[in-house]
């Protein structure tokens, strides 16, 4: 996330969202009542033009919304934010959707009353992220492999990949290289030199992964691995609670969230000072 202004006087911070992490962190934010000002597309026709033809002309404009609803959607890396139209060149009053995307590098400014502490740490840790790699996970064993990206909304599900074995012919270690050589398809398309590799799970399979990633990509770097019980995302469960990740990056919400989580079971074991409820 880039911050542009930081206007504390009028309550305006304007800054752009450079990735889905950043999209998440402005769900957090973004509150009905706040005022966002964005580019959007809305059409220019009237009512009874609309009437007349199914096609209509969109006109690329800069609108003010009084925030109303916010929405994440995970999958489709986009933000939309739902409200009425308070500045523009048409149709005050009426409702819009923003939708908001990495895409486009746009700049939104986001104008509240109050910023709370929070949110100022929200977008400034954000804004550290910029720094910070992604990391990656593969958690094996025989059987299957499932690949994920820690990001700052959490544990992002990439694929799942089966290694098909069967008896003698997987022993002979062709079926083997072929699962591993899948696994490795994968991986490249979203590693890059700086990104993180936590290679994870149970039994000799991890092992016998790392020495063959090592033999056919040797430029692959900041590789670490960690035995765990399980495969699958129970085991990339499994590595974050070990903490070995906080090594990587420290500055990771999921990791802050999950050891906040393990101080409140603790507390609650030992009768600590902890309160919990329904919010």
């Amino acid at each position: 996330m880039r911050v542009l202004l930081k206007d504390m006087k009028q309550g305006e911070i304007k800054l752009i969202p450079e990735n889905d992490d950043d999209l998440w962190h402005l769900y957090n934010i973004i509150k009905p009542g706040d005022l966002i000002r964005a580019v959007t597309f809305r059409s220019t026709e009237q009512k009874a033009d609309l009437i007349r033809s199914k096609k209509t002309e969109k006109k690329k404009m800069k609108l003010g919304i009084r925030v109303e609803d916010v929405k994440f959607h995970k999958f489709s890396d986009r933000l939309r934010i739902h409200g009425v139209i308070e500045e523009g060149p048409q149709d005050l009053g009426s409702h819009h959707t923003l939708n908001i995307t990495t895409e486009d590098n746009e700049a939104i400014s986001i104008i509240k009353e109050e910023w709370m502490k929070h949110e100022l740490d929200r977008i400034e840790e954000a804004v550290k992220q910029r720094k910070q790699p992604k990391v990656m996970f593969v958690s094996l064993d025989e059987d299957s492999a499932t690949i994920a990206i820690l990001r700052q909304s959490g544990v992002q599900w990439i694929t799942d990949i089966h290694s098909n074995r069967s008896g003698k012919m997987y022993e002979t270690h062709s079926t083997e290289k072929q699962y591993f050589e899948e696994i490795l398809s994968i991986i490249k398309q979203y590693k890059t030199m700086e990104t993180p590799l936590i290679v994870v799970g149970p039994g000799f399979t991890r092992e016998r992964f790392m020495r063959y990633t090592k033999t056919v990509n040797p430029d692959f770097k900041n590789i670490i691995t960690y035995g765990t019980g399980h495969a699958g995302m129970n085991g990339i469960q499994e590595a974050l609670k070990s903490g070995i990740v906080e090594n990587i990056s420290k500055e990771n919400r999921v990791l802050f969230e999950t050891r906040l989580v393990e101080q409140l079971f603790e507390e609650i074991k030992k009768n600590g000072l902890v309160a919990y409820g329904v919010e």
